[in-house]
């Protein structure tokens, strides 16, 4: 399709990103690892490492007391993340 008048591109990516919502959702599920370091600081987000599989947030601890502390605040931990990515994505988190 030709267009006669000048279109921005972040026009046209976000027309895009909403005719292919799978797509909207792979890049959401790509930024929770930053959305990880945003909500515990960069400490704590130094001392894990995550990965993200199908709705669950796997975090993983090498401190026994940090682990802990962890465990103990993943549900909060649950949705803040949820509501900075603005939907209920994490399902869980599992700290190991």
């Amino acid at each position: 399709m030709r267009r006669c008048y000048p279109v921005r591109i972040g026009e046209l990516w976000q027309s895009y990103v909403n005719d292919h919502p799978d797509l909207a959702r792979r890049m959401k599920e790509a930024s929770v690892g930053d959305v990880w370091r945003q909500v515990v600081g960069e400490r704590i987000a130094d001392a894990t490492q995550t990965n993200f599989v199908r709705g669950a947030f796997y975090v993983r601890v090498l401190s026994s007391v940090l682990r802990h502390e962890l465990f103990m605040n993943r549900e909060n931990l649950r949705y803040e993340m949820n509501q900075i990515l603005g939907e209920e994505m994490i399902g869980t988190i599992i700290v190991k």
